[in-house]
C-alpha cells in the first residue's frame, strides 16, 4: 500500500503523529486481504469482526509531510481464535526502514464477543494470494 503523507498527518515538529500509523496499518490489512480476494465487508457483513486486541509499533526513523511510503501487511499466524499480522514501513526514495509492527486480533461477533472463525474463511485467510 502506497501513503502519502498529508500535511495533517504530523505534528508541531514536523513529524508524522503516532495516531496515523495505526491508520495505515488497517489500510494495509484491508489491501492484504483484498489480495487474496477476500473482503473485510463481506467478512463485517457475514457477522464477524476482526478485534484488535493488541497494537505494538517500533519506531526506526522519522516521516515527514509529502514523504511516500510502501505499508507491507503479512499474516504471521492464523487461528480459529487468533491472527497476527505483521507489517513494515519503508521510505521507497531512499529505502529506508520506518517502522516495524504487529497487530493481533481476535474474531468475535457482532456483540463483540470472541467466537472461532469459520473453516471457510479460515482457510481463505491462510491461502497464498490469488493473483498471479
Amino acid at each position: 500500500l502506497s501513503v502519502r503523507v498529508r500535511f495533517a498527518e504530523t505534528d508541531q515538529m514536523g513529524v508524522v503523529h503516532h495516531s496515523r500509523w495505526a491508520v495505515w496499518l488497517e489500510a494495509a490489512r484491508v489491501e492484504w486481504l483484498r489480495e487474496r480476494g477476500l473482503s473485510y465487508r463481506e467478512l463485517e457483513d457475514s457477522g464477524v469482526s476482526l478485534a484488535v486486541s493488541e497494537l505494538s509499533v517500533r519506531y526506526r526513523a522519522a516521516a515527514r509531510f509529502d514523504d511516500l511510503l510502501e505499508v507491507t501487511a503479512r499474516l504471521e499466524e492464523g487461528r480459529s481464535r487468533r491472527f497476527i499480522f505483521s507489517y513494515t514501513v519503508r521510505r521507497p526514495a531512499d529505502g529506508t526502514l520506518l517502522a516495524e509492527a504487529r497487530t493481533v486480533h481476535v474474531p468475535t461477533d457482532r456483540s463483540g464477543r470472541a467466537i472461532r472463525m469459520s473453516s471457510e474463511w479460515l482457510a481463505a485467510l491462510n491461502d497464498p494470494p490469488s493473483r498471479p
